[in-house]
């Protein structure tokens, strides 16, 4: 073979890196920078009523079927119903993506107060199951509580609340300052035999009996929550408690609900929202909030009679609070060819939040799509202050391990990081409603309809 001088070497090198790069762009064909787009129409014609509409009926679904609307339950069955006929009503032909999964989930629970256990209290008034499994008998002893003035209480939240404590005894803990798991991990690890985790009683709403999950599958003992009275009582006074929580796994089957704004470039733009929510209330803000936003985008692109560019799919998923399931199920059945038709990926999650600080979806590297930057810059046009947001841990993280280009809008704010007040009904019964600020919420549905508008091209 003939060895080619040192300037040949430059000119094929060259050549194969035009190459390269030509075929890139052709493969991604995605534009770096957007073209203004005149969204007034479509924005006008979302409302905040007709956003609430949608938050009352998801809300109505939940409380019609044993408060929630989790995936391979009636209440997400009664979700896609109302999903679909929304969208059908605005013309639109939807289709289920079915699938299924094991998951894992609580089925039983007890808890009675005495030596003998001769006090059987009242799961949903006195006590609420939060995760773990197996059963318990003995003393409770306090840690670290505190149940006077303000009540601010990190009870449990350092290795170190747990100096002294006695093996075996059921651990007494005060809501507030870290997670459930943090707590319960600690305690399990100062050889506790159960964990009761009582209400922090620093506010009117923080008294009760309240809902929530320990999420992991190794905890082998029962952890449950009560009421401040409850707690306090117990933290001042010898008890002794008898509890049990079953743990069991099971198969959902289940589906995500699909619908296309047909295109001419054979590109397309998904717009997803979570439909299901947890199992301990009705997922109003997490992710009811999401839900209607793209509801309201899809209806009133259908009904102004919006002809895109680019084709638009509205994914309402199942299965992200067990996992991502429906995204993942999603992505995977994309081929190669469909994962470079896919233009960019939107992701809708805890979109009216009363933490009122709009985040956008940006830090992914070659993964952002530049429409983040044209919703951003909507934000800030309307005088908000956007804050980029760089977790995974939603249904845009497939498309991102697909490299597939995101963006998306987030409110929730289950993580303080200086940008706002933590959501305090995050995965929590009190997820309703009125936990929905209906201004962000509609600040938020606006910016999707622009970023969509944009990134789709209307004809």
């Amino acid at each position: 073979m003939k060895t080619p001088r040192p300037w040949q070497l430059i000119g094929i090198a060259a050549v194969v890196v035009v190459a390269l790069v030509a075929v890139w762009f052709q493969w991604n064909n995605r534009p770096r920078v957007i073209p203004a787009v005149d969204s007034a129409t479509l924005r006008e014609a979302i409302t905040t009523d007709e956003l609430m509409a949608h938050i009352h009926e998801l809300e109505r679904i939940a409380d019609a079927n044993d408060g929630n609307r989790q995936a391979g339950t009636p209440g997400y069955e009664a979700s896609m119903a109302y999903v679909e006929a929304q969208l059908k009503e605005a013309g639109y032909e939807t289709r289920r993506q079915e699938f299924s999964y094991e998951r894992s989930g609580i089925v039983d629970a007890s808890v009675a107060v005495g030596p003998g256990g001769e006090q059987a209290l009242t799961m949903g008034e006195d006590f609420q199951p939060l995760g773990g499994s197996g059963s318990a008998a003995g003393r409770v002893t306090a840690v670290d509580v505190n149940l006077e003035g303000d009540r601010r209480s990190s009870s449990g939240c350092q290795a170190d609340d747990f100096e002294g404590f006695p093996a075996g005894d059921i651990a007494l803990l005060q809501r507030g300052s870290c997670t459930f798991l943090a707590k319960t991990l600690n305690a399990r690890e100062a050889g506790a035999s159960a964990v009761v985790v009582f209400n922090q009683g620093d506010a009117d709403d923080r008294t009760g009996v309240f809902m929530g999950q320990v999420q992991d599958a190794d905890l082998d003992i029962p952890v449950v929550t009560t009421t401040y009275d409850l707690g306090a009582s117990w933290a001042t006074q010898p008890t002794e408690l008898a509890l049990s929580v079953e743990w069991r796994e099971g198969r959902v089957e289940t589906a995500n609900v699909l619908a296309d704004l047909p295109g001419t470039s054979g590109r397309t733009v998904v717009v997803g929202a979570h439909l299901d929510g947890v199992s301990s209330g009705a997922g109003i803000n997490d992710n009811g909030s999401g839900v209607a936003a793209a509801l309201e985008v899809a209806r009133h692109l259908a009904e102004l009679g919006v002809q895109p560019e680019h084709g638009v799919r509205f994914a309402f998923w199942s299965g992200e609070e067990d996992g991502l399931w429906g995204s993942t199920h999603y992505v995977s059945g994309l081929d190669r060819a469909a994962q470079r038709a896919t233009e960019v990926y939107l992701n809708l999650d805890m979109v009216g939040s009363p933490n009122p600080t709009p985040y956008v979806y940006a830090g992914f590297g070659e993964r952002d799509h530049p429409v983040g930057k044209v919703m951003a810059d909507y934000l800030r046009e309307q005088g908000a202050e956007p804050v980029d947001a760089t977790f995974e841990d939603s249904d845009h993280r497939p498309f991102l391990y697909a490299d597939i280009p995101v963006g998306g809008l987030f409110t929730g704010a289950y993580l303080d990081e200086g940008a706002g007040v933590p959501d305090p009904c995050y995965h929590e019964s009190c997820d309703r409603a009125d936990n929905i600020d209906p201004d962000m919420l509609g600040l938020m549905a606006d910016t999707l309809a622009h970023g969509v508008l944009a990134v789709a091209r209307p004809a």
